[in-house]
């Protein structure tokens, strides 16, 4: 329960962030998701530790509540994702490019593109030992 209050508290804080320009709309995706994991382990622990294994009230309370959570969570990530999808304006139009202007870009795109899988590499591998730090800790 205090790991759902923690990450719904960062939710809220990255949701001021954003819109007061702190933030990126990409940090609030993952307090959202955040929010929703921890919902889930915490649904997944109150299973563990029912009596029995009976469903009682407030064990069918809490999946209810939990699954409107998850609904929540994914509505808010896809609203963000929308916004962040690039409108029709942003768009060139390539085939007015001529053939040295159209190779110069398509370059800068490959360039883009293995700078962009590089950090993505990094920070997974970053990811990973915090997480084995975690898991350590816990």
């Amino acid at each position: 329960a205090k790991a759902v209050a923690a990450a719904t508290n960062t939710l809220i804080e990255t949701a001021d962030g954003v819109l007061s320009g702190r933030n990126s709309p990409e940090q609030l995706i993952v307090a959202s998701n955040d929010v929703a994991a921890s919902t889930a382990q915490l649904v997944a622990a109150s299973r563990v530790r029912a009596v029995g294994g009976i469903a009682s009230r407030t064990q069918e309370g809490l999946e209810t509540a939990s699954k409107a959570v998850g609904a929540a969570c994914r509505a808010l990530v896809r609203q963000v994702q929308a916004l962040l999808r690039p409108s029709a304006e942003d768009a060139v139009d390539y085939s007015k490019l001529g053939a040295h202007e159209f190779k110069v870009r398509e370059m800068e795109q490959q360039v883009e593109i293995l700078q962009l899988e590089n950090a993505l590499s990094a920070a997974r591998s970053r990811l990973g030992e915090m997480r084995k730090i975690s898991y350590q800790e816990e």
